[in-house]
């Protein structure tokens, strides 16, 4: 669908109601296992126990007291800035560009100087 809600939510969109209905097609083979009654029953088979009271609570003395401090730096919106690559950079790293003739390839040359 267009609307991007039946891709997204998985269960017929008011447009997708409208082909389904046009068509005469049941909407079950058209919605996800998730929202169909079975599912539900088995994702609720397991027991849920509430949490107990915020008294009873046990937290332990170092997340209780700890300080949560603020980062150091704040980076700036946008994108990031590339940083030039020196010479001396280059060197170290063995960064040097090696030209290849498409005449010869032969590398050390370009066409121009072949």
């Amino acid at each position: 669908c267009s609307c991007g809600k039946f891709q997204y939510e998985e269960i017929p969109c008011e447009h997708a109601w409208a082909v389904l209905k046009r068509k005469s097609l049941v909407a079950d083979g058209y919605c996800s296992n998730l929202y169909k009654p079975m599912t539900i029953l088995k994702i609720y088979e397991i027991s849920i126990y509430p949490l107990p009271d915020v008294a009873e609570w046990v937290i332990l003395e170092y997340i209780m007291y700890g300080e949560v401090r603020p980062l150091k730096f704040k980076r700036p919106p946008g994108r990031p800035k590339e940083k030039p690559c020196t010479k001396i950079t280059r060197e170290l790293l063995g960064l040097k560009g090696k030209c290849t003739c498409s005449t010869c390839e032969v590398t050390g040359h370009n066409r121009r100087s072949c």
